[in-house]
């Protein structure tokens, strides 16, 4: 927003209106996408709160027992908008931190080209640290802050054994319930990013050697998936994806969730940017014919609303009414100027009377009157516009062809 000639004689004011509008915008995504996935994360949470509640306790029933060699796992098709998985995770593993288990590590394939490159990963992040790994082939050893452990299923259990029993022991008298955060074995869950860009060895390796540990290391695995969960059946022999206990989740279509953002940032008054027919085009096609993702959708929203702010000096109009009032009446003789100069302004004028023609024209006090009066309208008509609009969709829906579209 650096000050262009003297049409940009507001230009810190624009760009604190244009930061202000846009962080309304962003706290309002991120309450939708949390609305959109709690249903899924609720279910996820009750998924493993439910998948080692019996850890170490002791049976002799044939049929627990083989069922105790299983590892629970929980396929998560994401869609192909590979692009918005990451705030996903990110998403899911705060929820599960605050809900469930603190040990949790999310894995890359490009991070993970062997297993022992995997262990290196998962242990570094479970036990907060960085493990230096220069010669993994041929050292049994790695350095990890001063200790010299080994990348192992073994030193993950014995790790696992030290934090729960110095957890427990920090409350001994106290007996842990339903409604504690953690349990005295809180699971340990490893979530597989981007599961079909694993190689096949590398996952077959890893879920033999965890099921083999099973019943020591409360192991979680989730899976995210971009085409079908058929794809596990695909990368794994039986023989290994019988050692997994899958439940299948569904996030919902990136289709669905594009709707709910247009609907609630855009067919809505509560917000005073609102994007030209074109534009907007432009965004959905990007979003259908290229990469289905709702965060580069939102990226170029917000590209087009700084775009605005920058390059129209009247943007500090773009705002609530009762501020949009406020600005208007310590607008400067330049910035009339400029209404007056509008094409839009320009066809309102030769709709009045030539004595009302004149004051617009000349007296900058009547003129932001009238200005004042026109935003209280143009609020009204979008507000009308909306619901208007929600009429007119219910009436047409069950119409041949759907002259307005199957929605909104």
């Amino acid at each position: 927003f650096k000050e262009r000639n003297n049409d940009s004689e507001d230009a810190e004011l624009r760009f604190v209106t244009c930061q202000f509008l846009w962080n309304q915008i962003k706290l309002e995504t991120e309450k939708i996408q949390e609305d959109l996935n709690k249903q899924l994360f609720d279910n996820l949470v009750s998924f493993l709160r439910r998948s080692h509640s019996e850890f170490r306790e002791e049976t002799t029933e044939w049929t627990c027992r083989m069922k105790s060699r299983e590892i629970p796992t929980a396929a998560l098709v994401l869609g192909v908008n590979v692009t918005d998985h990451d705030l996903t995770f990110r998403s899911l593993s705060e929820v599960l931190q605050n809900n469930v288990t603190p040990y949790i590590a999310l894995l890359e394939a490009k991070d993970c080209p062997g297993i022992k490159n995997l262990m290196q990963k998962l242990m570094g992040q479970l036990m907060n640290c960085y493990i230096d790994v220069h010669s993994l082939e041929d050292e049994d050893y790695v350095q990890v802050s001063q200790n010299r452990i080994r990348c192992s299923m073994t030193s993950l259990i014995n790790w696992y054994d030290s934090v729960t029993k110095k957890t427990d022991s920090e409350t001994p008298s106290k007996k842990r319930t339903s409604s504690s955060r953690y349990w005295q074995y809180p699971p340990v869950v490893v979530i597989f990013k981007d599961m079909e860009s694993f190689t096949t060895k590398v996952l077959q390796d890893f879920i033999v050697i965890s099921s083999q540990h099973i019943r020591e290391l409360p192991l979680v695995l989730i899976f995210g998936i971009a085409t079908s969960p058929m794809i596990i059946h695909s990368l794994l022999p039986h023989s290994v994806s019988s050692l997994l206990c899958i439940e299948l989740f569904q996030s919902l279509a990136c289709k669905e969730h594009l709707s709910t953002i247009i609907d609630k940032l855009l067919l809505t008054a509560h917000f005073p940017f609102k994007l030209g027919a074109k534009v907007l085009q432009v965004l959905i096609n990007i979003f259908l014919y290229h990469d289905f993702s709702v965060q580069n959708f939102i990226k170029g929203f917000q590209l087009c609303v700084v775009e605005h702010f920058y390059s129209q000096p009247l943007s500090v109009l773009c705002c609530q009414l009762v501020d949009a009032k406020k600005k208007v009446n310590s607008l400067s003789h330049d910035q009339c100027e400029n209404i007056r100069q509008l094409a839009s302004f320009r066809r309102y004028v030769e709709s009045q009377v030539s004595e009302k023609q004149i004051a617009l024209l000349t007296a900058d006090s009547f003129l932001k009157e009238v200005i004042q009066k026109l935003l209280e309208d143009l609020h009204v008509y979008h507000e009308n516009y909306v619901s208007v609009l929600r009429c007119l969709h219910v009436f047409t829906s069950s119409l041949p062809k759907y002259p307005l579209g199957k929605q909104v």
